[in-house]
């Protein structure tokens, strides 16, 4: 497949980036094509801006980045600092490291540290589609499952959105969609829902009437018809 700006952007569109570059000629230049690509961008001039970012952004939207795209050679906090911090925080993020040619001493810390890819400077267009490619199509392939134009449920933070705002779910609405959801069109009644509601609390007292009521709770918060029950069968997902 011939990667092009219109390909990437299908999978990219829903995501958000922060991206951490001193250079401020380049810093520019490359956010207009990230705002174009991404749904929400913010742009840090060193580590320690993105660190604050960072922090910020999970505060005001009770989420993470879904990639950081990063310099390595920055003042304050180098671009091995901020991954280092960021994996402390969150060790699933996802992040992608923007290296000149002299910065190759660094790269095998990084490997090491699980960062996602590297971009080589000068920045290419072809480099950049590929790379942000492989990262983006990852989302759709292991974290991020589409409901309907409206509603995704991101596995890899246990959290369902509604137009990319999060939606609170109890953690038993949470483990119940999350089942459902990894056995599409599976059916299953009440006594194996509480099972796997409970199977690490044997004290705990089958009730069928706790079950109906939890699926309706979580009914009011997904869409309309994703869960459907037989009175033979039990409940299943379709979406």
């Amino acid at each position: 497949m011939q990667l092009t700006f219109k390909i990437l952007q299908q999978v990219s569109k829903d995501l958000s980036l922060l991206y951490v570059e001193d250079d401020r000629a380049l810093r520019e230049k490359t956010a207009v094509v990230f705002k174009n690509l991404f749904e929400h961008v913010d742009v840090a001039e060193d580590g320690l801006e993105g660190l604050k970012l960072y922090k910020r952004y999970y505060d005001n939207e009770d989420r993470y980045y879904d990639i950081i795209v990063s310099d390595i050679q920055m003042p304050r906090l180098d671009g091995i600092g901020l991954t280092k911090s960021i994996f402390d925080i969150h060790k699933k993020q996802k992040i992608i490291i923007i290296s000149a040619y002299n910065n190759k001493e660094y790269l095998i810390d990084l490997i090491n540290l699980g960062v996602e890819g590297f971009m080589q400077k000068p920045l290419s267009s072809e480099n950049l589609l590929q790379i942000l490619y492989d990262v983006c199509i990852s989302f759709q392939k292991e974290n991020i499952i589409s409901l309907n134009d409206s509603y995704k449920y991101n596995f890899s933070i246990s959290a369902l959105f509604l137009n990319n705002k999060k939606i609170d779910i109890s953690e038993n609405e949470q483990k119940l969609l999350e089942l459902l959801l990894k056995n599409k069109n599976q059916s299953f009644n009440a006594i194996e829902i509480f099972n796997h509601l409970y199977h690490n609390a044997p004290e705990k007292e089958f009730s069928s009437d706790s079950i109906k009521s939890l699926v309706k709770r979580l009914r009011k918060k997904v869409p309309e018809n994703l869960i459907s029950n037989t009175q033979q069968l039990g409940y299943s997902a379709s979406f």
